[in-house]
């Protein structure tokens, strides 16, 4: 295969960024068949970045949030979320971002999330360790948790699951960066739900480079490769150091 020009993917997306912060708070709404919200930011950057990863990677496979379905059956296969966060982003909330996720035989292979607002670029090549701009960055491990630690969760954490944590709660409104926040050991760990390959792809690569592991609530490892059609994964899933996620496993339970 070619080698990824990470500098590369790095530029696409800052300029992406760039097309989503002259729309961002001028946001014109419209809804897919699913009635999930779509913007003009949505299209625009998936349709660039398709664009340039067939034109460099023509031999690879990519999938995108708003349709783009191209040999996902191929040894590599691009995960493309053109906002990551599109409610947040509609909203006028500073936590969405541009997900890029690459992945090889279903497993995270390289990725990059990066969030325009605050300037913040996570990325990860398969070999490479996984940073922050250009720091290295590492899952948090501690030995006990206290009342400062927190978890980044979905919005509808509430209504779905029962969380035992003597800590912080925040919903962030991005699945791909609160699995960053955990990859660089700020958040102790993430719970989502109803996540889908495109939200997930990206900031796993991050996490798995920065010594994390994503897994089913139920304890499964996350199958990527089958949620290559587009189906969303409906268990919820934890991320974070093997320890915590173990953890946590203890302590959430869905709703009945």
């Amino acid at each position: 295969m070619s080698e990824i020009d990470i500098a590369e993917l790095r530029a696409w997306a800052r300029e992406c960024g760039a097309v989503a912060l002259r729309l961002f708070n001028r946001v014109e709404v419209r809804r897919k068949a699913d009635r999930s919200p779509v913007t003009e930011a949505d299209v625009t950057i998936e349709h660039m970045l398709v664009e340039r990863i067939m034109a460099r990677y023509p031999t690879h496979g990519i999938v995108g949030e708003e349709h783009a379905r191209l040999d996902t059956a191929r040894e590599y296969v691009w995960a493309v979320d053109p906002i990551d966060g599109t409610a947040s982003f509609i909203a006028g909330l500073p936590i969405w971002g541009i997900s890029i996720g690459l992945l090889r035989h279903g497993a995270p292979y390289a990725g990059l999330v990066y969030l325009p607002v605050v300037d913040e670029c996570y990325w990860a090549v398969h070999g490479s360790g996984a940073f922050l701009d250009d720091r290295p960055i590492m899952v948090a491990e501690p030995q006990e948790w206290d009342s400062e630690d927190w978890l980044a969760i979905s919005s509808d954490a509430h209504r779905r699951l029962d969380i035992d944590f003597a800590g912080k709660t925040r919903s962030l409104g991005s699945a791909a960066a609160a699995i960053c926040y955990v990859a660089r050991g700020t958040a102790l760990g993430a719970i989502l739900t109803q996540a889908s390959i495109w939200d997930l792809a990206g900031g796993m690569a991050v996490l798995t480079a920065a010594g994390g592991i994503g897994a089913t609530l139920s304890g499964a490892p996350l199958d990527n490769a089958a949620a290559l059609d587009g189906w969303t994964m409906r268990e919820p899933l934890l991320f974070g150091a093997p320890s915590i996620v173990a953890a946590l496993r203890q302590r959430v339970r869905l709703r009945q």
